[in-house]
């Protein structure tokens, strides 16, 4: 028996071709990133971003940019966004894999626990090790967190929204250690407690960037390749079962996968909250059920909705920057709780 293909289930009929989707985002998310670059507490005029750029691979054209708007595109707003970019794609795809893999819309990385438990292991880490040991910590912390996630997922008694609250129970008790870590290290070592429960980009270096682009970028490999498999789980265990699926390995690998990449930015940003949640819905609505067209495009939509929270971080008040979780927050808490109260298709409003 062939896999099923979920782009012929019926959807709702977008105004935007499916295939135009992820072409469309990323037009979006470069001209987000562009405007990102230009703004902030120091304003650089767009030539003068373009010209720096070219300076920098070695081509002499143009007015050569000002020692200090050099400095600030490359040792702080580019680094910034692209740590952004990333953390906006990762979240939202592990979001989807989630909502994919158990059958459940309300299913998120950190309504499920893994941001908390990532933030515990993050703050455990940078006692001793710094950003590095955040990300390592945050990454071991997160697929333990996840793991037990996937056990209480497997409790065949615990309906979708008891699973929910499970999660949101478990990351409660694991933010509140959080704080007993943070109150008891030395603050010169262990980040404050709003970096690990708000998030923020403030600080972003090229080495953090690299690490986390390195065990993001393993993780969403794998979860790509897994999204045929995904699919499948949409029709049900028993249903993968008979095509093939070796359904408690995949799932192990898919939530280690999703516990990494989660680990891996918040041990370097902190908790982003929402996006996991918030994208993927929106999403779904134009590329369908099919979960590789929603991955690219939920990866995407992800970068562009942090990169557009944190340009607004950085500028609403400035000189002071907003914890850019603070901002997906604002967005994406209304969306839950729209989303709580949606009945079931076939229900009466």
């Amino acid at each position: 028996m062939s896999a099923p293909d979920l782009r012929s289930q019926a959807v709702p009929r977008p105004f935007l071709p499916r295939r135009a989707v992820p072409v469309v985002l990323g037009l979006l998310l470069l001209g987000a990133c562009a405007l990102s670059l230009g703004m902030g507490s120091v304003v650089i005029s767009p030539s003068e971003v373009w010209f720096a750029f070219l300076h920098r691979i070695g081509l002499d054209i143009g007015a050569e940019p000002s020692f200090r708007a050099d400095a600030v595109l490359w040792d702080i707003r580019l680094p910034r966004i692209l740590l952004g970019l990333l953390v906006g794609a990762a979240l939202a795809v592990t979001g989807a894999v989630l909502q994919g893999l158990y059958r459940n819309q309300l299913a998120d990385p950190h309504l499920l626990g893994i941001g908390p438990g990532a933030a515990l292991g993050g703050a455990l880490g940078s006692i001793s090790g710094g950003v590095q040991g955040a990300i390592a910590g945050a990454t071991a912390a997160a697929i333990a967190t996840a793991l037990i996630t996937r056990r209480l997922g497997a409790t065949r008694s615990l309906d979708p929204s008891r699973f929910i609250l499970t999660g949101v129970a478990l990351g409660a008790a694991l933010t509140a250690w959080v704080g007993f870590i943070v109150f008891a290290s030395d603050s010169t070592k262990v980040p404050p407690i709003q970096f690990w429960l708000l998030g923020s980009l403030t600080g972003s270096t090229w080495r953090a960037l690299v690490t986390v682009a390195v065990i993001v970028g393993v993780g969403l490999s794998g979860l790509f390749f897994a999204s045929r498999i995904l699919d499948l789980f949409a029709l049900g265990e028993s249903e993968a079962r008979h095509l093939g699926v070796d359904v408690d390995l995949a799932t192990a690998t898919i939530v280690m996968a999703v516990g990494a990449i989660v680990g891996a930015t918040v041990g370097a940003v902190g908790v982003v909250v929402f996006v996991g949640l918030l994208v993927p819905h929106i999403v779904r609505r134009f590329t369908g059920p099919a979960h590789r067209p929603l991955l690219v495009s939920s990866a995407l939509g992800g970068g562009l909705f942090v990169v557009l929270a944190d340009l607004l971080a950085r500028t609403l008040a400035d000189p002071v920057d907003i914890p850019v979780g603070l901002l997906t927050a604002a967005v994406g808490g209304p969306f839950f709780l729209w989303l709580i109260r949606k009945p079931p298709r076939g229900e009466p409003t």
